[in-house]
């Protein structure tokens, strides 16, 4: 009988929260921060995917090598590697580790998304693309012809279609969080941001019913499971999202997702996320300041709302669902005084968690066009530092090490215990407020009931 081919679906190591030996000390020693560093910690997903469309027959292994190492030894056929861009140098490490001993690599993700090219010159063979519309004719050709250097995509990866991610790939690994992907794109084109740019130019989603087989398929195999709803931007389509919303209710899981602010004004959506387990929704308000949202994106949309942004994040989290600020410090307007007020919106208005990036120059995005032009991309850093924790180019209002050193001010002022029992004790009372009038209307709703008969 003939052996079954052997794929090795790997993610390279990264370093998380940055190289900056003060970045690490912190993260090893807040215990604040390290809860919600913790809770978005999850697997490689384009490697699910990929393992789901494997055809049968195929004997596959997916290794994190954030969990455990790679064996070079490992019998293989095909190696297939994913990474974002601070895992790119790791990534071509271990592609010429497989390929010194005749096993060939593909490479797709991110960064060979950006820099297919690049990528080319280290692997076999690249995919440009999703997956879905890539990987079987990788296989198909692999098996039969023989891979092509480069896969470009053609067409849009139909999304209600698709197999259910092999989630069954990781479930042998520990992961706090489970990633669960309902829709894919963003409709704001931010000029740092590379996450959406290469894949897609149209949003694309899953049926609803997909979603709810695939939460409850992670409901199987995992023992309560905490769900990350991996979409851009979770809350585009307001009457998919009720629906989807309503169908979670009664599944009892605890969630998180990602998304601009504009669904504060939908209470009946606050209702149901509160009601479905969202604990918390990562927002991403980039900048308290005018200037340095003033074309941040095409539409100017987070210009336009930054006004908002006050009301917004009281309106959620007085439904019951934490935001999660994401800010994005460094840009051309910001200056060292942009940290204290960063530092002060998040404090006061008591946003559940915070997310503070280094502004990156990410290839393919309009930004790292600019730097490029005005030559401010630092030439000693690899793309190991792309971290987004890491300053990779030269501010214009501040050193390099300065922005490091203010964005990391930012989350000590934050995440730290004198801030986390006041933070505790705001929530509290939220909460208190949401049983009260929880039991006030159900104590209506039995009143009317008696009235009735």
């Amino acid at each position: 009988m003939a052996r079954a081919r052997k794929l090795l679906l790997i993610s390279p190591q990264a370093t998380f929260f940055g190289r900056n030996p003060q970045h690490q000390r912190f993260k090893r020693e807040s215990r604040e921060f390290q809860f919600f560093d913790y809770t978005w910690t999850g697997f490689a997903t384009g490697l699910v995917i990929v393992g789901s469309l494997t055809p049968p027959g195929w004997d596959l292994h997916y290794i994190d090598e954030n969990i455990e190492p790679v064996d070079f030894d490992e019998d293989a056929d095909l190696v297939a590697l994913t990474g974002m861009t601070a895992q790119a140098d790791r990534m071509y490490e271990i592609a010429a580790q497989f390929r010194a001993r005749g096993v060939p690599v593909v490479a797709g993700g991110l960064h060979a998304n950006l820099l297919p090219f690049e990528v080319a010159r280290h692997v076999d063979s690249v995919c440009v693309g999703e997956a879905e519309a890539l990987w079987p004719q990788v296989i198909h050709d692999f098996t039969h012809d023989g891979l092509k250097p480069m896969y470009r995509q053609t067409t849009r990866a139909d999304l209600s279609v698709v197999p259910r991610p092999a989630y069954e790939l990781a479930q042998q690994r520990y992961y706090p969080s489970i990633w669960v992907e309902t829709s894919r794109g963003c409709p704001h084109s931010c000029r740092f941001c590379a996450a959406t740019i290469r894949y897609r130019d149209k949003l694309g989603y899953k049926t609803v019913d997909q979603v709810i087989r695939e939460v409850e398929y992670v409901q199987e195999r995992w023992d309560n499971p905490y769900v990350l709803f991996s979409d851009d931007n979770f809350v585009v389509d307001r009457n998919r999202t009720r629906e989807l919303l309503s169908r979670l209710v009664p599944l009892g899981i605890k969630w998180s997702g990602q998304s601009d602010v504009s669904f504060y004004k939908d209470p009946e959506i606050l209702d149901l996320m509160h009601e479905s387990g969202c604990m918390t929704m990562l927002i991403g308000f980039e900048s308290v300041s005018t200037e340095t949202l003033d074309g941040i994106d095409e539409r100017n949309w987070k210009f336009r709302n930054l006004s908002k942004y006050v009301e917004a994040a009281k309106t959620i989290q007085d439904h019951g669902v934490g935001v999660y600020g994401a800010f994005t410090l460094g840009l051309d307007t910001d200056t060292k005084d942009s940290f204290e007020a960063t530092a002060q919106f998040v404090k006061e208005n008591y946003l559940a968690g915070i997310q503070v990036s280094c502004c990156t120059p990410f290839p393919g995005t309009p930004l790292r066009d600019d730097m490029e032009r005005e030559n401010r991309i630092l030439p000693d850093k690899s793309w190991s530092y792309y971290t987004v924790f890491d300053a990779v180019y030269q501010p214009k209002h501040m050193t390099p090490e300065e922005l490091e050193e203010g964005a990391l001010s930012v989350y000590r002022s934050f995440y730290n215990r004198e801030f986390s029992l006041r933070k505790t004790r705001h929530f509290k009372s939220i909460y208190r407020n949401l049983v009260k009038k929880k039991v006030e209307r159900e104590q209506a709703l039995a009143t009317t009931g008696r009235s009735m008969v």
